[in-house]
């Protein structure tokens, strides 16, 4: 992947006599979304609001499309739009009359542009009502239209389905996606719901007690979280008994407290293994009802591991 848009490298930050993010280095890139994930507290907010220059880097570099933001920061600045923390609007006004104001701090904004970016995030219908009116999703929309109003190359959003239901979640997914993927942008968006960015990412990066601990594809993710073994639970009349003889076919199993079989079977030939099983229950005159694979490990467990394992407590 080239054309980096987001370039951050040895950052570092200081609050108070706490440093709240040690040496942080990654890029994002025009066309992805970039899920910033760690735990409360890790220094998501902390970078995220340092890439949107609402605070000063003590040390380290951030460019934005080449710019540097020590040294370029209003050209830096004009290439980025975002949502950190919640969207704020004037109630009493329309949804269209807070994006035309909104309009008026930025050059070249059009009323064909105000339509466009309003259609892109599915407001059409109530662009005209008063903000006052809107529900969080629609608050959530109306926030991201506002946010790339001007067209920039960089949109960072911080926690940005925070108290969607699972409608609006998905809506604001599908909007992100088509920023990113039709669009061109760099969507930049911070979380510690690995779910969701499972659903959403392409990369992510972990960060855990202010440190980046890894950059990952969605790819890598779910080859981590897979596991190098199947697991089936079956379901007998006589749990017992099927326990004894799949402890003299010696094939690792336990009993679950619902009385079902936890067979875990390794290696090549998953499915055979498992047919002989079955037929080894029949032939010993069990009635075999049920035969379902476990679920497999989320990317959350592959999440928790990863911060869990650096002590992945709140910093900030």
């Amino acid at each position: 992947m080239s054309n980096v848009v987001l370039h951050i490298e040895h950052l570092n930050k200081t609050l108070g006599k706490r440093q709240i993010l040690h040496d942080i280095s990654f890029d994002t890139y025009a066309g992805e979304v970039f899920g910033f994930l760690g735990p409360n507290g890790a220094g998501k907010t902390t970078t995220i609001k340092i890439a949107a220059g609402l605070l000063t880097l003590d040390e380290g570099e951030i460019s934005i499309c080449g710019f540097d933001m020590r040294r370029q920061f209003e050209q830096a600045m004009a290439q980025v739009g975002g949502i950190v923390e919640n969207p704020e609007f004037y109630k009493y006004m329309t949804g269209l009359e807070n994006l035309r104001l909104y309009a008026n701090m930025r050059e070249g904004v059009t009323e064909e542009r105000i339509r466009e970016v309003v259609h892109l995030v599915g407001l059409d219908n109530r662009i005209g009502e008063k903000v006052g009116r809107y529900s969080l999703g629609m608050r959530q929309r109306l926030g991201v239209a506002q946010a790339i109003l001007h067209r920039p190359r960089l949109l960072i959003l911080d926690e940005p389905t925070n108290g969607l239901d699972p409608a609006g979640i998905k809506d604001l997914r599908d909007i992100l996606k088509s920023l990113a993927h039709e669009e061109g942008v760099a969507v930049m968006v911070s979380s510690h719901l690995m779910s969701e960015m499972e659903l959403m990412c392409d990369r992510v990066g972990v960060i855990v007690n202010g440190r980046l601990h890894s950059v990952h594809t969605i790819e890598e993710m779910v080859a981590a979280a897979a596991p190098d073994h199947a697991e089936y639970l079956i379901s007998v009349n006589d749990p017992q008994r099927g326990m004894a003889l799949l402890e003299g076919m010696a094939v690792e199993s336990h009993l679950t407290e619902q009385g079902l079989l936890n067979v875990v079977l390794a290696g090549e030939q998953v499915e055979e293994r498992l047919a002989e099983i079955n037929r080894a229950l029949v032939t010993e005159g069990l009635s075999l009802y049920t035969v379902s694979k476990k679920e497999n490990r989320k990317l959350e467990d592959v999440f928790i591991e990863l911060t869990q394992a650096e002590g992945g407590g709140q910093i900030a």
